[in-house]
């Protein structure tokens, strides 16, 4: 059995750097702007090859718009093979605009929502985790319940403001064992679906909240764990930080840590994600396993 399937987007970010973010009805100038390949399954498969984390990408994209993203996916042996690959369409490509510590996207899907169909080509019980991030919810739902023998971890991520209803939100989090999502999100969800926290964990195992620079919550039928962020100064950009918190997260996994832990790393590895281009990361597995026993030494004193 394969350790993870991860499903997301590939995204060609058009990334516009701003002085500051306007209110509506304002504008701004644009200091820099340039087009990255991203995205959340571009974010995470960047880091967790860094890693050193095996796991399958589902994706779906254009040729025509992302013929040179997946000639760089190859020059990184990233395997795309459970990528689909459409010749009739354009995109995803999102639209970012950040200031550098916050930042608001505009979406435009492509051929995830409207021709992509995972189902019927997913690798059913062959995988230790099933990681649904960001991408068609119905389509999501369906491998989860034809999928008997994974760990299921629902990640709407953005699109729990415009893409998901109570339903297919409930749907998911019924047939899931984790659920990872930011603070903001929870808090929109938790509205959306009209049930507490304290519901959802009759369904989860676990609710996993990143909160920024605030670090990282663990929710369970235990209660709950606080997990401090790793600090720096020295930061580049916040986009694709959530995205690297998934990878430190199963890199934790796959080295047979403790959920505890593998938050903690994530918390580690998106503190080293945001201080260069995201595509140029590199942490040795010796210098994070030292910081994580610097963590725990700090949480004991």
């Amino acid at each position: 059995m394969k350790f993870l399937s991860f499903f997301g987007h590939l995204n060609i970010d058009v990334k516009l750097g701003v002085l500051n973010l306007p209110m509506p009805g304002e504008a701004t100038s644009v200091k820099n702007l340039n087009n990255v390949y991203a995205g959340t399954a571009g974010n995470f498969a960047f880091v967790s090859k860094s890693l050193g984390v095996d796991y399958d990408l589902y994706a779906a994209v254009s040729r025509s718009t992302h013929s040179g993203f997946l000639d760089f996916l190859r020059q990184r042996n990233i395997d795309y093979k459970h990528i689909k690959i459409f010749d009739d369409d354009t995109g995803p490509i999102c639209y970012i605009a950040s200031d550098g510590k916050e930042q608001i996207a505009y979406m435009y899907q492509g051929p995830v929502y409207t021709k992509w169909k995972p189902s019927e080509y997913f690798e059913y019980d062959n995988y230790r985790y099933i990681h649904f991030g960001t991408g068609p919810a119905e389509e999501y739902i369906k491998i989860a319940e034809k999928n008997k023998n994974s760990k299921i971890v629902f990640d709407p991520g953005q699109e729990t403001w415009y893409m998901y209803t109570k339903n297919t939100a409930m749907a998911m989090i019924n047939l899931s064992n984790i659920m990872i999502i930011n603070n903001n999100e929870f808090s929109y969800l938790l509205k959306m679906v009209q049930h507490t926290k304290d519901d959802l964990l009759n369904y989860l195992d676990y609710i996993i909240v990143t909160c920024g620079s605030h670090g990282s919550v663990i929710y369970s039928k235990d209660g709950e764990k606080h997990f401090d962020a790793y600090l720096t100064k020295d930061i580049h950009d916040t986009v694709g930080a959530g995205d690297s918190f998934r990878a430190g997260f199963y890199f934790g996994l796959y080295n047979n840590f403790n959920i505890e832990d593998s938050v903690k790393l994530g918390n580690i590895v998106a503190s080293y994600a945001i201080r260069k281009p995201i595509i140029d990361f590199s942490v040795k597995k010796d210098d994070l396993m030292r910081i994580l026993r610097i963590y725990n030494q700090t949480e004991v004193l």
